[in-house]
């Protein structure tokens, strides 16, 4: 009996994958379009929301707004949970591209180079960093802003403030000089 139940999923799995392709919707619309079925007079649950690619969104919210903000969760681009709920997020760009940058390097020995993510808000650290240079980004999407400078992670990054707009400046130098995009000296 042990040896069908695997069997039995890959039937279930190969009806759902053709049907999907005979649809042309992805998981996360077929997904989303069975809850919203399944759950029509019910409130509180989970609905998949997708992109304009009909991918998941990173962030699945459910539930009601209590203090102005509902439950929120993480989510991998397979629809598996990567971070519990919480009122406190308000992205997971970063923490997905985390997730998918440990699954990229499990194995490896190498251990610097994924993102640094708030783990309360979701959201980037708006100063990123290697071993040798940092540099500022967007706390939301992760784009840099300005420059990447000399001084690692292994450096006092405290006093980088990456500032409106990305200015760069920190240590005490540039600070009012809006040409400096400089955070540790050169």
């Amino acid at each position: 009996m042990a040896r069908v139940t695997p069997c039995v999923l890959v039937v279930f799995a190969l009806i759902g994958y053709v049907y999907c392709a005979h649809t042309g919707e992805t998981d996360c619309q077929r997904r989303r379009r069975n809850e919203q079925r399944a759950t029509r007079n019910l409130t509180g649950l989970l609905v998949p929301e997708c992109d304009e690619h009909g991918e998941y969104l990173a962030m699945q919210c459910f539930g009601e707004a209590v203090r102005g903000r509902p439950f929120c969760a993480c989510y991998d681009s397979e629809f598996g949970q990567i971070k519990g709920p919480s009122r406190q997020l308000r992205s997971c760009n970063c923490i997905r591209k985390h997730h998918d940058w440990e699954r990229s390097h499990r194995g490896s020995s190498r251990r610097e180079g994924g993102p640094r993510c708030d783990t309360t808000s979701g959201e980037y650290q708006p100063v990123q960093c290697t071993s040798t240079e940092h540099w500022c980004v967007d706390t939301d999407t992760g784009v840099q802003l300005g420059e990447k400078l000399r001084g690692g992670c292994s450096t006092d990054l405290s006093q980088v403030n990456c500032g409106i707009g990305g200015s760069h400046h920190g240590h005490g130098v540039g600070h009012g000089d809006s040409t400096h995009r400089g955070g540790l000296p050169r």
